[in-house]
């Protein structure tokens, strides 16, 4: 029991240090104490009224409570008095409240707040009012008692008090103004009302919610209410959407650390003309940093807009005047220095040109129509083994064979018509050595001059690690057979048990489990088998295939299913992994295995723009549009669509893409886009 009370005492004081409040998960960090036990002293803390909480951000924080005992408010307070409970019902009064209200003490328990005869001039409805106070705010208003056609102005203060029963209240007191010790509020005292109502800039005091509690005479004016039409009601601008937005913000942004902020907007005035104002917002905290409203000034700067407009636009003006004029002068002298460094530039680009033609990395000759060397920079003399001067004599054929099929008159004419040549061969070097190469040959034509540009690279060792590359794919292949095995063995193995388990439990919660995993067990099942259709993916290089040959063996191996195909392709080889067999067999596949199978697959192609589009489309239940993209990620068994991943890898080999583009609910389609370096017409020696 000690120990009980010892941690509470040291609650009660660490609350004492913070005053702007602390969460559980606070007090139990600089306590060490256990975060239930800390939840649970706070419960009794809060039902004895020692403790107050209030939500900050997603916690709820708590602070020492400054209500007011409801057992000892009679022996305290001399000044005509209320209580009202958590419901804003009369608990309790003193003779003086009776006697100020004009309502018997027996009549007064259980009437609401609102039916008192206590009308405020300012802060909102008494419920509005009321609530602020029950939350721990204590709260001042101005306002008038009824007394039959009789009113007299008032003070009301609102405290937050504390029942014996742990319940929260609160207790209105009201300072009659006729006795001289009334404090309203400064915007309500009449000497600060001249100064305010004779202010050129408008002056607004509203409550935390939004509520009017008091506007001078200035702002009723450009607005066209009066001050009793306006109090008690939210303060807005009229301005657009986008405004008011701003406008909220800076208001949410204002804190005790920076309390004040400025804003400008264009708000429509009560004749419908839009003026622009500059807009003080001040918010005011209480001792415990707690929001009790704000006040806000503002000006009518329609006249300095218009007036910065005004400058703006000249300034404007006069800038663009100084950069046409300064563009001119600059364009006559970039002229006069063209003229005067073009035949220096020249001559400094023609020694620039052979200076990098001749120490280029890669080897280049300039064959002329004969097949003779005229130049061969010195990567190729040091490449190929001979002596500059031993170079003119001789011919392209002595260091780089032509294939048996072909003369270099073919090859001549062949690059007048195309203009590029683009092979991998073998250079042969003095010592007779060979030396694996990628040559480009190129056409060219300068001043009726006719010569071919060799540029040969050295691939020794491109050849080299892609021999080792292939070695080590297969042996991944190997290795990934093996495991696949073995992993389709131990799921066999797991759903045979799992059928056991199935037919031998009863409890249906467990029968579900199962189930469960035997559907899990299922698709990993589903998954090896993919991967077994394209283990062999980038084993072998790129190959030009016969697109229609392609989708014709692909189709021979669903001609025995329900669906009729229909195929539209041209005679167009397609640069891809030698596996673009196995995508169009993937697509078939989860076309005739869906739910509802379709009665006819269309394969064609169009163009587009440059492009090459291959589809494939049928009907079917269509894909979500925000599916689309997602069914390449492992998202395609809901719509019956497995493996696109690898498809889309298999095509990304040769920059050809994969896209789902068919009409939801009507169609599926499939959308292989080839680059044009990725497709060219049969020649008739294609795949």
């Amino acid at each position: 029991m000690e120990e009980y009370l010892e941690e509470i005492s040291r609650i009660r004081d660490e609350l004492e240090k913070h005053p702007e409040g602390l969460s559980i998960t606070d007090i139990a960090g600089l306590l060490g104490i256990n975060r239930n036990s800390v939840a649970k002293y706070m419960d009794i803390l809060q039902v004895q009224g020692a403790v107050d909480g209030r939500k900050r951000g997603t916690s709820k924080v708590y602070y020492i409570s400054h209500r007011m005992s409801a057992d000892s408010l009679r022996k305290v307070c001399s000044q005509p008095f209320v209580t009202l409970d958590q419901d804003g019902l009369v608990t309790d009064n003193n003779q003086q409240f009776s006697l100020l209200t004009g309502i018997s003490p027996e009549q007064l328990p259980g009437l609401p707040f609102d039916k008192l005869p206590l009308r405020s001039l300012e802060g909102g409805t008494a419920q509005q009012i009321f609530r602020t106070a029950l939350k721990g705010l204590e709260q001042r208003v101005h306002a008038q008692v009824a007394l039959g056609s009789e009113e007299h102005p008032v003070n009301l203060f609102l405290v937050p008090l504390v029942f014996s029963t742990g319940k929260p209240g609160v207790v209105v007191i009201v300072d009659d103004e006729r006795t001289g010790n009334a404090s309203p509020p400064a915007a309500a005292l009449p000497e600060f009302r001249v100064i305010l109502d004779n202010q050129v800039e408008y002056a607004v005091r509203y409550s935390p919610e939004g509520i009017i509690q008091y506007v001078n005479e200035p702002y009723c004016r450009a607005i066209s209410r009066s001050r009793e039409e306006m109090i008690g009601r939210p303060f807005k601008h009229l301005v657009s959407a986008d405004d008011a937005e701003r406008v909220r913000m800076n208001r949410t942004r204002l804190s005790p650390r920076y309390p004040a902020g400025m804003i400008e907007f264009r708000a429509i005035m009560a004749n419908g003309e839009a003026r622009w104002q500059r807009w003080w917002d001040r918010a005011l905290f209480d001792d415990r940093d707690q929001l009790t409203g704000y006040f806000s000034c503002g000006l009518d700067i329609t006249e300095e807009v218009l007036v910065r407009t005004k400058l703006k636009k000249t300034q404007d003006m006069l800038e663009e005047t100084i950069v046409t004029r300064t563009n001119e002068l600059r364009e006559i002298n970039r002229q006069l220095y063209d003229e005067m460094t073009r035949r220096e530039t020249m001559e400094q680009q023609l020694l620039l040109t052979q200076f990098a033609m001749d120490n280029a990395a890669d080897m280049v000759f300039w064959v002329n129509r004969n097949a003779r060397v005229d130049y061969a920079n010195k990567a190729a003399v040091t490449g190929v083994g001979y002596t500059a001067g031993e170079m003119p004599d001789l011919a392209l054929g002595d260091v780089v064979p032509v294939p048996a099929t072909e003369t270099w008159g073919d090859t001549w004419e062949h690059l007048k018509r195309e203009g590029t040549i683009t092979r991998q061969t073998v250079m042969i070097r003095k010592d007779g050595t060979k030396m694996p190469v990628e040559m480009v040959l190129r056409y060219l034509e300068y001043h009726n001059n006719e010569f071919v540009c060799c540029f040969c690279r050295d691939i020794s060792e491109r050849t080299r690690m892609e021999r080792t590359l292939h070695l080590a794919n297969k042996k991944l292949n190997v290795l990934t057979s093996l495991t696949r095995h073995d992993i389709q063995n131990k799921v066999t193995v797991l759903l045979g048990y799992l059928g056991r388990a199935r037919k031998r439990e009863k409890d249906p919660v467990v029968l579900e489990y199962l189930e469960r995993q035997e559907h899990a067990a299922n698709a990993i099942r589903d998954e090896i088998t993919i991967t077994r259709d394209f283990k062999d993916l980038g084993a072998d290089p790129p190959e030009w295939l016969n697109i229609r040959n392609v989708v014709a063996a692909a189709v021979t191996r669903y001609s025995d299913t329900p669906a009729r195909f229909s195929v539209d392709l041209p005679d167009l080889c397609v640069y891809a992994d030698r596996q673009m067999e196995r995508v169009f067999s993937r697509l078939f596949e989860n076309a005739v295995n869906a739910r509802h199978p379709p009665q006819a697959i269309h394969v064609f192609l169009r163009a587009e723009k440059e492009r090459r589009v291959v589809a494939v489309e049928y009907d079917g239940p269509g894909i979500r549009p925000e599916d689309k993209e997602r069914i390449f990620d492992g998202g395609g068994e809901a719509y019956g669509q497995r493996g696109l991943f690898i498809l889309r890898e298999i095509l990304s080999l040769t920059d050809i893409t994969l896209a789902e583009t068919g009409e939801y609910g009507n169609t599926i389609r499939f959308e292989i886009g080839i680059p044009p370096v990725s497709y060219r017409q049969n020649s008739g020696n294609g795949a």
